[in-house]
């Protein structure tokens, strides 16, 4: 009586672990629910608890059907969790492949109840379905899949859940004889079923836990990194990420250059229509850098209204291009809200790096060269150059002109 009760408690273990990450993974889901893959995983590691749980709990004269009737939630647990692993790598999942594979499989069990008297070939027809979607999803996502650590966890995890679909079933017909179906549950294919599957179920569902964990962190980590109202970078991640810059710039013999812009009167758009209005400007502003910016360049919002850019492989003049457009540009941001016509105006300060020059160093030429734009009348870009030689019509730009041409900065 003990060694049945002990042999129900294990073969009980594993659907409540499978309910246990399904529960981790709902909870995780429900902290952000943009991240759909979750509540796919959350999906799957449900429908094999049920599966488990029915196939545990059910009367043992069912035999054969029982097998029949946890084929669906099986199929379904696979395609559920083969959808959150590829959704979390950006790969779209074949769906209707997997739903097509799962009714190949049903109709295929029907055929083989219906003509044929042995459980192993309903065994072998519901491990092959599962198998064959855990396939279509490891060959997807090792093409996908980043290669730390985590990913090549992952990896290893998902073949050794999809071989075992095809290895298990195999052993354990070759080591036992016809399995009666009132005797499936005291079967060595069962107790081998549910010892895998313990194990199995351990190493997967951590491997699945430990990647959302690492998602999790990794979205939250760029949240802080982001100033949320302009989708720019935030002051410490935007300087983090020029010092760096400026020493790759230094290491590779590379020109940089800093444009340090700030939004004319901005006390006053919020001060005469309101916080609403000041908040659409700064977005607007921040998605319109991003936009004309390129892939090499950084750009931060680094107070209330200023915005700092550092362009990469660009001298001055690229530099003062790409302000001049910028600042074009700023005209025609749209900012109204209903019958007020609200129009923006910028001014820029633009200093190519020295040689060895620090970050503060640059910031502060290019920060001087801003404020003598606002003292100049605002509107205009103002090049660091001419503090150095004293040169007034190189130094200002105004609004006649973009001397560098459209195509400078993009040619960079």
């Amino acid at each position: 009586m003990g060694t049945i009760l002990r042999d129900f408690l294990l073969l009980l273990s594993t659907p409540i672990l499978a309910l246990i990450f399904s529960v981790a993974f709902l909870v995780i889901w429900r902290r952000d629910t943009a991240r759909i893959e979750n509540l796919a995983l959350g999906a799957g590691w449900l429908f094999l608890s049920v599966a488990m749980l029915i196939s545990q709990l059910s009367p043992a004269y069912m035999g054969r059907a029982l097998v029949a009737i946890t084929h669906v939630p099986y199929t379904l647990a696979a395609a559920c969790m083969a959808a959150g692993i590829l959704v979390r790598v950006k790969v779209a999942p074949p769906m209707r492949v997997f739903l097509a594979i799962g009714f190949l499989g049903i109709l295929t069990m029907a055929l083989t109840q219906a003509v044929g008297n042995s459980i192993k070939a309903d065994l072998l027809i519901t491990n092959i379905t599962s198998g064959v979607i855990m396939v279509i999803t490891t060959q997807s996502f090792s093409g996908a899949a980043k290669r730390d650590g985590i990913e090549r966890f992952m990896l290893v995890t998902l073949i050794l859940v999809t071989t075992q679909f095809f290895i298990r079933p195999i052993l354990a017909f070759m080591f036992e004889g016809p399995i009666a179906p009132v005797e499936y549950r005291q079967s060595m294919y069962y107790m081998t079923l549910a010892w895998l599957f313990g194990f199995g179920s351990v190493l997967f569902g951590l491997a699945q836990l430990t990647a959302s964990v690492k998602d999790y962190v990794e979205a939250l980590n760029a949240r802080n990194a982001t100033d949320e109202l302009s989708g720019l970078l935030a002051r410490g991640e935007f300087e983090l990420q020029v010092k760096a810059a400026l020493a790759r710039a230094s290491n590779e013999g590379k020109q940089v250059a800093l444009v340090v812009a700030d939004l004319d009167h901005f006390k006053q758009v919020n001060d005469i229509w309101g916080h609403q209005v000041g908040d659409r400007a700064i977005a607007g502003f921040g998605g319109m850098v991003n936009a004309m910016i390129r892939s090499t360049d950084i750009a931060g919002r680094v107070g209330g209204e200023e915005f700092c850019i550092l362009v990469w492989k660009a001298d001055e003049d690229i530099a003062a291009g790409l302000s001049q457009r910028l600042r074009a540009r700023t005209t025609q941001l749209d900012i109204s809200e209903g019958a007020l016509d609200v129009h923006l105006t910028a001014s820029f300060g633009v200093a190519e790096r020295l040689e060895g020059e620090s970050y503060r160093s640059l910031f502060g030429r290019a920060d001087k060269a801003l404020y003598e734009a606002k003292q100049d009348g605002r509107n205009c870009v103002v090049r660091a150059a001419a503090q150095l030689t004293q040169e007034v019509p190189e130094r200002r730009q105004s609004d006649s002109g973009d001397p560098t041409g459209n195509q400078s900065h993009r040619a960079a």
